[in-house]
């Protein structure tokens, strides 16, 4: 394919799908292997005439002993091509771990974190990722091997929002064979990642094995699969509108807790039961994320014949419990048997990714005697709050709540109470309570009981001319 052409092809599938908005900051996710190095160099030629501006973002997985040289090849791409370069690092392999994880499911995640966060920072409204014809293809046959619904088999969608931020694939309707036809005659080198080939990868498998063989059946196997996921996506999206008023007549509740009132639920036709128990698990987690088709029909058929008291652990910290008259869907796994929560800590300035609290905890450093940062001093908000820069020290801790916490709730006067005995007034159901994210000095003094209270000693005091913001977001996976 010439470039004329390819380039052509992606400027109507940016058009056709909405993906771009004349004047627009995008974050480019760049892996620096062939697609994402060919997507940085397509969105170069296209910037002047869509007005973009353009940042590279590369995220270090640290699954390889040479990722690192990756990071450094990326780096020096968005140099040569004027770019701003920002890059972030996780540790994929014990997130895997700690969030009961696949290792590629979690690397995704924590990447997914990242591009968002950069956005957040750059004050972009788009990410555009790499994807292309070939990945939906393996997508779709991935899911019905897995035995997703039918919004799993519809694919990658183009086009998806996310905290605000629109995800792109301007590539979507592109096949790998053809980017690597772009960049050899532009002279473009990229960078092949070893781990590819790994078989035991269900993805590389249906890649280098499964998708070989039926091209014997169908040479054009690869554009039926994204035809077809393409028809999915559009049947599931008219049934969505169709079946959102029903829907919202048994669901109760938003981010963190959703609740299903089972008797207009046992009415809905099955699909609409499904649609709702899909939708619950959205609104509490922001994604349905790796909830498969199977988990959702073990929820569905628990709220029909569970017994009150019942409990389902869904992928991703999801956890659904049969009530009386009920269905709760809520963030938080049951505590395992004994153990504390992870703690994390936290430069100041500086910033984290807790997984397991679902939160992204970031402090930066302003001056106390600003107007708008005594304002929020005053009144400290659940996702923000404003203190001394002596109290923050150079670093703060977070974690769980711990037996014998004790702190004074802001604007009580300095009474001491109990975090558990808070927690309880405060309706956070027992199971819950250990996943409750708390802000302590490196000393352990309680600042603040993050997503609900900040305590006393997070004021500024009348004389301080430093203060430290400390920023909670909520993770969408």
């Amino acid at each position: 394919m010439s470039r004329e052409a390819l380039i052509h092809r992606l400027r109507d599938t940016v058009h056709r799908h909405q993906m771009l908005v004349s004047g627009d900051t995008v974050i480019v996710g760049v892996s620096g292997g062939r697609d994402s190095t060919a997507l940085v160099h397509v969105l170069a030629e296209l910037r002047e005439g869509l007005h973009l501006t353009v940042h590279v973002a590369h995220f270090n997985h640290q699954l390889r002993p040479d990722a690192a040289e990756d990071a450094a090849w990326v780096a020096a791409l968005s140099r040569t091509l004027g770019f701003p370069f920002h890059e972030g690092a996780g540790e994929v392999r014990a997130a895997s771990k700690r969030l009961h994880l696949s290792v590629e499911d979690a690397a995704r995640r924590l990447r997914y974190e990242f591009l968002l966060s950069v956005a957040r920072v750059a004050g972009a409204q788009a990410v555009a990722t790499g994807h292309t014809r070939d990945d939906q293809a393996e997508t779709v046959l991935m899911r019905l091997i897995r035995g997703s619904g039918l919004k799993g088999i519809a694919g990658i969608p183009p086009v998806r929002v996310e905290e605000g931020v629109r995800v792109i694939r301007p590539l979507i309707e592109i096949s790998r064979a053809e980017l690597g036809e772009y960049l050899t005659h532009r002279g473009v080198s990229w960078r092949d990642d070893p781990t590819n080939q790994d078989l035991s990868i269900l993805r590389n498998h249906i890649r280098l094995v499964t998708v070989p063989v039926l091209e014997g059946y169908n040479p054009d196997v690869r554009v039926t699969l994204a035809r077809f996921a393409d028809l999915l996506r559009e049947e599931d999206e008219a049934l969505d509108a169709l079946a959102a008023p029903q829907i919202a007549g048994v669901l109760a509740g938003g981010p963190g807790e959703v609740r299903i009132a089972l008797e207009p639920f046992s009415r809905l036709p099955v699909a609409l039961q499904r649609r709702a128990l899909r939708e619950a698990v959205r609104r509490v987690r922001g994604t349905v994320g790796s909830v498969a088709f199977v988990h959702i029909e073990g929820a569905r058929r628990m709220a029909l014949d569970g017994r009150t008291g019942a409990v389902l652990e869904l992928p991703g910290g999801v956890r659904v419990t049969r009530l009386a008259g009920e269905l709760e869907i809520a963030v938080g796994e049951a505590a395992p048997s004994g153990g504390d929560t992870p703690e994390y800590r936290l430069t100041v300035p500086g910033s984290v990714i807790a997984a397991e609290f679902g939160v992204h905890i970031v402090a930066s450093e302003v001056r106390a005697d600003a107007p708008h940062v005594r304002e929020r001093a005053d009144h400290p908000s659940p996702v923000e709050i404003v203190m001394d820069r002596g109290r923050a020290g150079s670093a703060l801790i977070l974690r769980g709540p711990r037996p014998g916490d004790r702190f004074a709730p802001f604007g009580m006067g300095g009474r001491r109470k109990k975090v558990s005995d808070y927690l309880s007034e405060a309706g956070v159901p027992r199971y819950r309570r250990r996943w409750v994210p708390v802000l302590t000095t490196e000393d352990g003094e309680v600042l603040w009981i993050v997503g609900m209270r900040a305590a006393e000693p997070a004021r500024i005091g009348d004389e301080a001319t430093q203060a430290v913001k400390v920023e909670a977001r909520k993770l969408r996976a």
